[in-house]
């Protein structure tokens, strides 16, 4: 590694200068987050969005958002009051989202695969006065209208939106529908000032895995940084999509990833391919195929899925949400351009970095990376994003000159114009004393100002004293030719309380030629792990279990050792 004299105080400021990344992007516009789509649709009236084999254009979107935002208004809706949706990716979230945004409202957006009681608490937190939903789960939508007493709700259908739409739809009691909605409204929103920094565009609730759901508070400010400054990371690449270029749209929206994201394509004028389901690996193949996108936007369990189809057409994958294995990141690169990553979480509204250098290699089909860690990067910050390393033991700073030149370790703290406003529950203090906010990710960072995420903090195994990094075992895990998805975690040590063991399960790959056995992950772990993340148990599974966003679910396997 450099000498620390050598480095400057943001390493990454190198990398910023090799590929054209601004350092800061202050000021941020003063502008509310559905200017970017009324922008677009000035600049680049062509463009829009594609569902279900048709396309609408940006106008004609904005079109549509003027007419829902009057009928929220209708129905209530004054700057302040806020709008759930129960949407999956689609043309109507990003109508909803906007027009509620015009209409001054804000948005709840809400995953239809969770369990109905963390649905009713988010809703009844957020206390929405209008729940947008869609048809498919109309028994979920109707029981979330009954228990919490909502006097407006609309329904719509996917094909709603699509190339051959429905020419009625059938009365439901206390429900109106989308496209009647609009149909029958006058485009005539109010007018709203917005104060941008502090009005509040979104109610993004985490996931409630380890406790209740909290709901982070995202300013039009922070959203319209984030979009811009996961836009900057990406240097010429942005500039030469602007207006011009398409992409597939394979994250849930409704995820912080999938609802960042789509503010920063919109921003691009891009034309936007909706996959409403996000396990439809043969829609985002036939998209590709046929409508010749250069990026894909995805999670990396979509683009282990992708490997094994047939693509003729090249595509740029751009993953995020979860850490991207070395092994599906090299199998892409076989069968298209291949797939860079990033990093963020809901209270950064969520982009904090970006790995720009392996972008501009997959352009340009080079390896200009030089020295680093062995492990697939989330690239360097992007601008006037602030890090820091905490020690998880000690809970002091590490210095970042010091992480890098003894390759230290340590939790990832951040802050920058895109940092929340705060959670809904005030009693829960989201910051350390700088203003930073806990990732609850262990990371490390080489000369280059580059960062590699190692573990989740929750996910670390303690075994008699010493650290295994579960991450790092799935990385081994996942070179082996059989194994189709690994999952390592730690489970209660029977012999020595408050010590855990090493246990992994493995979901084997159904190409495989050859029967997966315990001795085989033994072999193949034995030399490449340290002894003491040796698996103590191994279990072959016919699946490993994921979440509706494709992450390895570990909390519902650790709970089968409780």
């Amino acid at each position: 590694m450099s000498d620390a004299t050598e480095l400057p105080e943001k390493p990454w400021f190198v990398e910023y200068e090799q590929f054209g990344v601004p350092e800061s992007l202050e000021p941020y516009p003063d502008q509310p987050v559905h200017q970017f789509l009324y922008d677009s649709a000035e600049e680049y009236p062509e463009q829009g969005l594609v569902q279900l084999g048709r396309k609408y254009t940006y106008p004609e979107l904005v079109d549509d958002v003027e007419r829902l935002a009057t009928a929220l208004r209708d129905r209530g809706v004054e700057k302040g009051s806020r709008v759930a949706t129960v949407l999956p990716t689609s043309i109507q979230f990003v109508l909803a989202e906007n027009a509620i945004s015009r209409a001054g409202g804000v948005h709840i957006p809400n995953d239809f695969l969770d369990a109905e009681e963390d649905l009713i608490y988010r809703l009844e937190q957020g206390e929405p006065e209008v729940l947008i939903g869609q048809d498919k789960h109309r028994d979920l939508i109707m029981s979330l209208k009954e228990e919490l007493d909502l006097d407006n709700v609309i329904l719509t259908t996917v094909d709603d939106y699509g190339e051959s739409p429905p020419e009625d739809h059938e009365d439901v009691a206390g429900v109106e529908w989308l496209s009647d909605v609009i149909e029958s409204t006058e485009p005539n929103p109010p007018e709203v000032e917005f104060d941008v920094a502090e009005d509040v565009h979104t109610l993004l609730f985490t996931g409630g895995t380890t406790g209740l759901p909290k709901g982070c508070q995202l300013t039009h400010r922070n959203l319209v940084a984030n979009a811009l400054q996961a836009n900057a990371a990406q240097s010429r690449m942005a500039d030469m999509m602007r207006g011009d270029e398409g992409a597939v749209m394979a994250l849930p929206m409704y995820h912080a990833y999938g609802y960042s994201v789509q503010h920063s394509l919109i921003e691009l004028g891009l034309e936007i391919l909706m996959v409403p389901d996000a396990r439809d690996t043969e829609m985002m193949v036939d998209l590709i195929e046929e409508r010749e996108p250069l990026i894909m936007l995805g999670v990396p369990t979509q683009f282990m899925e992708i490997v094994n189809e047939d693509l003729d057409q090249d595509v740029v994958g751009l993953s995020g949400s979860a850490p991207l294995a070395t092994e599906t990141k090299e199998q892409f690169e076989e069968k298209s351009k291949g797939v860079s990553q990033g990093f963020g979480l809901s209270e950064m509204s969520p982009v904090t970095h970006f790995n720009t250098r392996g972008l501009q290699d997959m352009l340009l089909g080079e390896d200009t990376r030089e020295e680093g860690f062995d492990m697939p990067t989330i690239g360097v910050p992007v601008p006037d994003t602030e890090v820091k390393l905490v020690d998880v033991d000690s809970g002091e700073e590490i210095p970042l000159q010091k992480a890098i030149d003894e390759e230290l370790e340590g939790e990832m703290y951040l802050n920058g114009p895109q940092r929340m406003k705060g959670y809904l529950d005030e009693s829960k203090s989201p910051f350390d004393k700088d203003g930073f906010v806990a990732t609850g990710d262990v990371a490390k960072i080489d000369a280059k100002g580059r960062f590699y995420i190692v573990d989740r903090v929750k996910n670390m195994i303690n075994v008699s004293g010493l650290k295994v990094y579960s991450e790092e075992v799935d990385e081994v895990l996942f070179s082996h030719p059989g194994v189709h998805r690994p999952a390592t975690i730690g489970a209660p040590d029977p012999d020595r309380p408050g010590s855990e063991i090493v246990v992994v399960y493995v979901e084997p790959d159904p190409n495989y030629d050859g029967d997966l056995t315990e001795d085989d992950i033994r072999d193949h772990l034995e030399g490449k792990v340290p002894k003491q993340a040796m698996p103590e148990e191994i279990n072959i599974v016919d699946e490993v279990p994921t979440t509706d966003v494709g992450k390895t679910d570990k909390h519902s396997l650790k709970g089968r050792h409780d």
